[in-house]
């Protein structure tokens, strides 16, 4: 089984004040390479489809990788048009060095889009609202944004849907934990409802299994897990016994639900 990694909840919580982006920028490198990803974002840029000269507004864009691939394709694709990435300053330093000005970032957050109403054709935001204070408020916010009709794409983790090897009784007790680190454990299942309340029609709920790779395991379950140790709140042989559980050869480590919901 994989290393402890940093813990990747409190890293994106902390980004303004931590000493660098770099390490939330590696875990996103990851994540974004898994097919897993790669299979919702096919369905996710069919339904924004944007034509040309339309503009696209990716929320919480972190270090620009999709937005900047976003931006190409659009070329490539003989639709070229304005894509617009927000999320915070030392974020968009990363995405600035990484891609340049394919892209306008914009510094601000989800709950306060600095964007005029109506001002943008499609908008997109991925695994952002489980870390938001009032998920409500930033979906709020990417309807204000969007012009009438336009679409709209969300994709988040529903933690409470993640299944864990080894051990039952341990992995119940992990998975408490994990829950616990991020503002919303079922915010998958929470979108419908949240785009619904915004005014936006919802054409589509998709749920993606996604197995947990050892980059994600690392940072997102053993860093919060042996946090959790240091604190008493687990058992450390309980965990150690579940942690030689998982590396035996053939043992499954996990893995979790994610939903795409689509709207206009």
């Amino acid at each position: 089984m994989t290393e402890r990694g940093e813990d990747i909840h409190r890293l994106f919580h902390d980004v303004q004040r931590g000493p660098s982006a770099r390490p939330a920028v590696e875990f996103l490198r990851a994540v974004e390479a898994s097919p897993s990803v790669l299979a919702y974002r096919t369905r996710l840029e069919a339904h924004l489809a944007p034509a040309a000269g339309e503009t696209v507004l990716d929320v919480g864009c972190g270090a620009g990788h999709h937005a900047a691939a976003l931006a190409a394709a659009r070329v490539a694709a003989d639709a070229p048009g304005p894509v617009v990435g927000i999320d915070r300053p030392r974020m968009l330093e990363e995405a600035e060095a990484r891609h340049g000005g394919v892209v306008r970032w914009l510094p601000g957050t989800a709950e306060a889009l600095p964007l005029e109403d109506d001002s943008v054709d499609a908008v997109y935001a991925e695994r952002v609202l489980m870390y938001v204070d009032e998920a409500a408020d930033a979906v709020a916010e990417i309807a204000r944004v969007r012009r009438p009709g336009g679409r709209v794409a969300l994709f988040e983790l529903d933690y409470a849907s993640m299944t864990l090897g080894g051990d039952p009784k341990t992995a119940d007790a992990v998975l408490a934990v994990v829950c616990g680190t991020v503002g919303c454990d079922r915010m998958g299942r929470a979108l419908g409802p949240l785009l619904t309340d915004a005014g936006v029609l919802v054409v589509d709920q998709t749920p993606y299994a996604m197995p947990i790779p050892p980059p994600v395991f690392a940072s997102a379950v053993r860093a919060p897990v042996e946090q959790a140790v240091a604190e008493g709140r687990l058992d450390a042989d309980r965990v150690a016994a579940w942690f030689a559980e998982l590396a035996v050869p053939g043992a499954y480590p996990g893995s979790v639900t994610g939903v795409l919901a689509c709207g206009r």
